[in-house]
């Protein structure tokens, strides 16, 4: 079964607890906060590895170019100096920029200096390995609340991820920030700057990518699109393992600016994700937004049903996704299903009843789920890593910080399920 929220009748229990554990060492008192503003120049991050190549992201004052200075992270710390450099190829105030003939499984080290005169600090990232067994992290549903910012509870889990050895990449499960409005999005490059600094990261669109603050329909997904220019579905491998990022809000299909699901959005992209699941690869990972079995449902969302169908087809190794601000965990047709909502969203319940495959859920907990894959083994483990808990689901008080991070759950699974 799984555990229940915290009740506020045990707020003074756990307020007790806090301080006993501390003076023990096994939780970490919360720092001061640093000061987030509104800023112009949004520091660098990185998508689109690959075992070659990357694509270097930022965003200036003004339609501006600029130019990547880089390096194998080795020679880079043995001289401080680069040896290669890329310019911008046009005037604009988001920019992307790829590097080709890079080395696979490679740590690299970049430092951005714009035309204006800004230069960005120094950050890293690592490229895709041919083979062998590698780490990802998911996270999902970093966004604000009503009552409490960002900084206030998706930094925390930022700051632990970028803590993680060896990370080839982070998967996003969307819900970025609430509204697709500059100044949201710039506090999530502010807030994610430890993460997004040296861990690139392969975006998932959310509803909330389409809220219009005060607005009655979507928006564009504007902001979205400016900062990780990829299409709303994709896919990329690694080592041998597919994964397939699909777009599960409709814009069309909305309740005011909220894009709710719809069977005609899912079949859109049903096609596309076929010909990615057919394949001879030693495995298939797919993330959405909107999770396909949630506690409160006795049955899947049938809106997402035929990807659900092709999953079980073609036996994927697992499913990611947000949405719910809670962690879950399903076993169906031996398919691992993983609600990895747990970032930093105003949490929610893990309401009754619970579907078949049910296996554990969690309300009040941050964090994210680190995953090790051995393609050669055919095997997979998968972590639920919190960093610590809240009191209540929507409030300003700062979260209870683990020290270290515990693992609330894990469970191994192959590449390959068992469904036929």
């Amino acid at each position: 079964m799984g555990r229940d929220p915290r009740p506020l009748s045990m707020v003074m229990f756990f307020t007790l607890l806090t301080a006993v554990l501390s003076i023990f060492g096994c939780q970490k008192e919360i720092e001061e906060i640093p000061s987030y503003s509104y800023s112009d120049y949004w520091s660098p991050w990185v998508t689109k590895t690959t075992t070659d190549n990357a694509t270097i992201n930022w965003r200036g004052r003004s339609d501006a170019s600029g130019v990547v200075h880089y390096d194998n992270t080795d020679y880079y710390t043995t001289n401080h100096e680069f040896r290669y450099s890329i310019s911008t190829t046009n005037d604009d105030r988001y920019q992307h920029v790829k590097i080709d003939r890079l080395d696979e499984d490679m740590s690299y080290t970049y430092q951005v200096k714009l035309d204006d005169g800004h230069l960005f600090g120094v950050h890293s990232f690592r490229t895709m390995p041919e083979s062998g067994p590698f780490k990802f992290i998911v996270i999902s549903d970093p966004q604000e609340g009503h009552n409490y910012n960002l900084e206030d509870r998706f930094k925390y889990v930022a700051e632990a991820v970028a803590k993680e050895p060896d990370v080839a990449f982070v998967l996003c499960g969307g819900d970025y920030t609430r509204f697709d409005a500059v100044k949201g999005w710039c506090r999530f490059f502010q807030v994610a700057l430890p993460m997004i600094s040296k861990i690139a990261i392969f975006p998932t669109i959310g509803n909330h990518e389409y809220h219009k603050d005060g607005g009655a329909k979507p928006t564009g997904a504007d902001h979205y699109r400016w900062s990780f220019d990829v299409p709303l579905y994709y896919s990329f491998d690694c080592a041998n393992i597919r994964f397939c990022v699909l777009a599960s809000p409709d814009p069309n299909s909305a309740k005011k600016d909220d894009p709710q699901t719809s069977r005609a959005y899912a079949e859109s992209q049903a096609g596309w994700l076929y010909d990615q699941l057919n394949n001879q690869l030693a495995g298939n990972f797919t993330i959405q937004h909107d999770p396909i079995w949630n506690a409160g449902n006795n049955a899947r969302d049938e809106n997402l049903g035929v990807w659900d169908d092709y999953f079980r087809q073609f036996n994927i190794s697992a499913n990611f996704s947000g949405h719910r601000h809670n962690y879950q965990r399903f076993f169906v047709d031996g398919i691992p299903y993983f609600i990895v909502g747990t970032a930093g969203g105003a949490c929610s319940k893990v309401d009754e009843p619970h579907p078949d495959g049910f296996i554990i859920g969690e309300n009040r907990h941050l964090g994210y789920l680190r995953v090790y894959v051995d393609p050669e083994a055919g095997t997979a483990r998968a972590e639920q890593v919190c960093i610590g808990y809240v009191t209540e689901d929507d409030s300003g008080t700062l979260p209870v910080l683990f020290q270290p991070p515990q693992i609330h759950d894990s469970v191994d699974f192959p590449l390959q399920s068992s469904y036929y």
